[in-house]
């Protein structure tokens, strides 16, 4: 029997101190700085303002956290303070730091290792029921990131602490072991029934579940599925067998509080070509988001009853090159699934709607021409059912929800070298923001929801517009 772990509890002031000014410390009393809401879910844009500065006074805001390995990330931006000795960057400009511009989540969207760590590090939320705690702190002068580090740095004129929640008030987190499978689920707050999706990402394996407590916070049950590299799953890829991921859609459509006939999957790089696998070969697969994979099996094939869709050829290596910093660059290896029709995933004969994320800025895939190449698959085949790619321009391999720090590049176990992913700044991380709207709003569109929920959905775009536009 499934026993959910703890439901996440907040302290009082979580998701109702919308408008405090947060648990500041000075060392001059004269300044203060605060972030509002002091404590939020991780999806959810923050104002950040400074006050008690002298006019026109030149600071720098360096905003720090600490993962569960105690790696230092930490993001720096130049501010100059108005004539009232104030700064408010929802509506200034940065001048230099981590981004120059306007760019109001720009101090956590890029979020990185600070520069005493290993600078290609790729930050994992491991840890779902406990938030990231975020230090944001004012110096005086424009200061580089090496000068606030340094141990002899001056004092900060004040500073204050941001939690960043992955779970919301009521989410259950259940870990998962049906038959074979493994996993988390995470169910929303409430009765249900809720939409249901398979959730999946790539070749890191083990078990991510930072994306499924989002989607659960905001109303869709999730399933993050481990498919290798986790409890007793095979310790490498391994040809796979449609029957496991058949047995997790089985499991997500037994839950009562899981809304039927049919469930969504979500997949990223690898598990993007899972997730299409299982949209051909799983009836009850009624919607699929892919995000930045190839349209045929990579790596390693999968097994369907009694044929193997082998994977792909293996990377053609005088078309890898390494970049200036050292990272790989895959994207010019460009395997056509053309060549391969063995390997052709029949996506045609599927009972889902399709939406194909891509960046058009992907380092590590072509991402783009595997979206069009499915889409061109489908068209031709007179496909009736809904498909669309959405591209968004600067932005890389690694789409994640909202405001995930940025990794451009990280060491990657295959090569045994850094892996350049891509994505340009503040392009990439407003990308995040836009495909996980998109994302919610197809799997909404597509699972069935009710009014309160399509209501919720229009208001997150009501206020999405109004931040970009």
């Amino acid at each position: 029997m499934l026993q959910a772990s703890k439901v996440l509890q907040f302290s009082p002031n979580y998701l109702s101190s919308r408008n405090i000014l947060t648990m500041a410390s000075a060392a001059s009393t004269d300044v203060q700085v605060s972030v509002t809401p002091s404590s939020c879910l991780h999806d959810e844009p923050v104002q950040i303002r400074v006050e008690g500065l002298s006019p026109n006074q030149d600071v720098t805001l360096n905003m720090s956290m600490k993962d569960t390995r105690n790696v230092h990330y930490i993001s720096t931006a130049h501010y100059r303070a108005d004539s009232n000795g104030q700064v408010d960057v929802e509506s200034m400009e940065s001048l230099g730091g981590s981004y120059t511009g306007h760019f109001p989540m720009g101090l956590i969207g890029t979020l990185h290792p600070a520069p005493s760590e290993y600078k290609f590090t790729r930050f994992f939320k491991r840890d779902v029921l406990n938030p990231n705690i975020l230090e944001l702190s004012v110096f005086d002068r424009h200061l580089t990131e090496e000068e606030v580090c340094a141990p002899e740095s001056e004092k900060a004129l004040a500073s204050t602490k941001h939690e960043r929640h992955y779970m919301g008030p009521g989410v259950q987190r259940i870990p998962v072991r049906y038959g074979k499978v493994r996993g988390t689920l995470f169910l929303p707050a409430g009765e249900g029934p809720f939409p249901g999706v398979v959730d999946m990402f790539g070749t890191a394996g083990g078990l991510l579940e930072y994306r499924s407590a989002q989607l659960a916070s905001r109303g869709i049950a999730a399933l993050s599925l481990a498919f290798f590299a986790y409890d007793d799953l095979p310790k490498t890829l391994e040809e796979f067998n449609i029957s496991y991921f058949e047995e997790a859609v089985e499991f997500l459509l037994k839950h009562e509080k899981v809304r039927g006939p049919g469930v969504g999957v979500i997949g990223t790089s690898k598990g993007g070509d899972l997730a299409l696998s299982m949209a051909a070969f799983i009836p009850s697969i009624i919607a699929c988001v892919t995000i930045n994979c190839y349209n045929s099996p990579i790596g390693v094939g999968i097994r369907v009853k009694d044929r193997l869709y082998p994977c792909l050829p293996d990377h053609d290596y005088q078309k890898i090159c390494l970049d200036n910093e050292g990272a790989v660059v895959i994207r010019r290896d460009v395997r056509d699934p053309r060549k391969s029709k063995e390997s052709t995933l029949p996506i045609e004969q599927s009972n889902a709607a399709f939406l194909f994320l891509v960046g058009s800025d992907d380092q590590n895939i072509h991402s783009e021409f595997y979206a069009q190449l499915a889409c061109q698959q489908l068209r031709s085949h007179n496909f009736q059912k809904w498909f669309e790619v959405c591209s968004y321009p600067g932005a890389g391999h690694l789409l994640e929800p909202p405001y995930s720090p940025h990794c451009s590049a990280s060491f990657q176990h295959t090569f045994m070298l850094p892996v350049r992913w891509g994505g340009r700044g503040k392009f990439h991380i407003l990308a995040q923001e836009k495909a996980w709207f998109k994302m919610r709003e197809f799997l909404l569109q597509h699972l069935g929801c009710d009014n309160n929920v399509v209501k919720e959905a229009d208001c997150q775009k009501v206020a999405f517009l109004k931040s970009h536009l």
